[in-house]
């Protein structure tokens, strides 16, 4: 069967689950920003084949996602087909739901809230048994193979979320600011406290002023953490660091989006190490 995966991790989750009956392929690399992906034509092909697409949902790959399915004209992939997973859609604990009125002037909100979900594994654990039934409906001598697997894997998923909430127990608590509203589901996970943002508003680049207000609460509430994924504006966030006597922690918030990080307890573990400031692994 051939999947279709619009992120590295609901593709790295698809292989798990569906072994050797699958044949998965992710459109947005782990080093690109999934907001943003510029369309290939290539994409389109993929999109052509495909018997099952998964994508993240909560509109985060709305700016290019229908465009592609336009041009792929695979009858299976029409809104509410089986063929179409949101992965999201198996989060009980969707953030940042505005409650009024959204519009552009507020920067790059989400109207159905925040969609950065895969960044707390306890929610992938949910999304791996999603793939799991939606595999067996569309492949049911598979059935039994995708339930297997899938139990294996939130096996093994399951004991790294207990070392990694371990690992990061000191850091409960902990102020932080970060460069986009991304890590919310993260530090809710692990307990941190991000106190602002880089950004101006979602997607809105920094003024001067804001930096510096910024600064100012930084250093007022001792934040010692900048977090900012490979694919910001490293720059920006490294000044407000350096100014704030902070750490910039540049960190992969995809599968693949840095060295080691091939799939997806990769990307977790690597993320919990470079916030605790660990290299054991």
């Amino acid at each position: 069967m051939n999947v279709v995966a619009t992120l590295p991790s609901l593709g790295d989750i698809a292989r798990e689950v569906g072994g050797d009956r699958v044949n998965v392929t992710s459109l947005c690399k782990g080093y690109e920003d999934p907001h943003y992906l510029q369309p290939k034509p290539s994409y389109s092909r993929t999109l052509r084949k495909a018997a099952l697409l998964i994508d993240n949902g909560l509109e985060l790959e709305v700016g290019w996602l229908p465009p592609l399915l336009d041009t792929a004209r695979n009858p299976k992939l029409i809104p509410g087909s089986t063929a179409i997973l949101d992965g999201a859609s198996a989060v009980t604990n969707v953030l940042e739901v505005p409650t009024g009125s959204v519009d552009r002037s507020q920067g790059d909100i989400h109207p159905f809230g925040n969609p950065h979900v895969m960044l707390d594994p306890r929610n992938a654990l949910a999304v791996v048994d999603l793939i799991a039934r939606r595999l067996a409906d569309l492949d049911p001598e598979g059935a039994a193979g995708y339930v297997m697997r899938a139990d294996d894997y939130k096996t093994r998923l399951s004991a790294r979320i207990e070392e990694w909430k371990a690992l990061a127990a000191p850091l409960r608590g902990e102020p932080i600011v970060t460069y986009h509203k991304q890590w919310e589901y993260l530090a809710q996970w692990l307990g941190l406290n991000i106190i602002g943002y880089v950004e101006s508003r979602p997607g809105i680049p920094p003024t001067p002023r804001h930096v510096t207000a910024l600064i100012d609460s930084m250093v007022k509430k001792g934040v010692r953490i900048v977090l900012a994924a490979t694919f910001m504006d490293e720059d920006a966030a490294g000044e407000v660091a350096l100014k704030a006597g902070a750490r910039l922690a540049v960190l992969p918030a995809e599968v693949g989006g840095a060295d080691g990080t091939d799939s997806y307890i990769d990307l977790i573990d690597t993320i919990v190490h470079e916030l605790a400031g660990t290299d054991d692994r």
